[in-house]
């Protein structure tokens, strides 16, 4: 897309005003929490029930145009999961999903502005990836149900 067709950038909360998701008001609300609470914006509007984890999700990769993969909807191929070890699945809040062509692996992350964190998936991984936003908490479900859930520290 040409730079000239291309809207402008949005950040989450304008962008979830303007698709409809919530209203300007609860928008600033929620900018006065993350104020005091320093978390992040979206984490605030899921707690407060204004929308989901996969809104959230879905906006993300709107806003950094990358693809939205549905964990909930698509199956993963748990072979090429298991590629990626637990460690840096569970650090990452990542996870290789499945095979695209030309071989590369399709990988579900939950944070698209780490960048660090995408250039370690990149190296830790034995073919070249993709990266697809993915709602937090159902990958979080799938790399549980992929490598075991987190066991206590002794």
């Amino acid at each position: 897309m040409a730079d000239a067709e291309r809207p402008p950038w949005l950040p989450l909360g304008s962008l979830l005003v303007r698709e409809g998701l919530i209203t300007l008001e609860q928008l600033e609300l929620a900018l006065l929490d993350q104020e005091h609470a320093r978390r992040r914006l979206g984490e605030i509007l899921v707690d407060l029930g204004w929308v989901t984890s996969r809104d959230i999700a879905w906006a993300l990769s709107q806003q950094y145009e990358m693809d939205f993969v549905d964990l909930a909807q698509g199956k993963i191929d748990e072979e090429l999961a298991r590629l990626l070890p637990a460690e840096l699945a569970r650090r990452y809040q990542a996870l290789p999903v499945r095979l695209l062509p030309g071989g590369v692996l399709l990988m579900a992350i939950a944070d698209p502005t780490d960048v660090g964190a995408c250039d370690e998936l990149r190296a830790a991984m034995p073919a070249p990836i993709r990266l697809a936003v993915a709602d937090w908490i159902e990958l979080q479900r799938a790399i549980a149900e992929i490598h075991g859930p987190r066991l206590p520290r002794a």
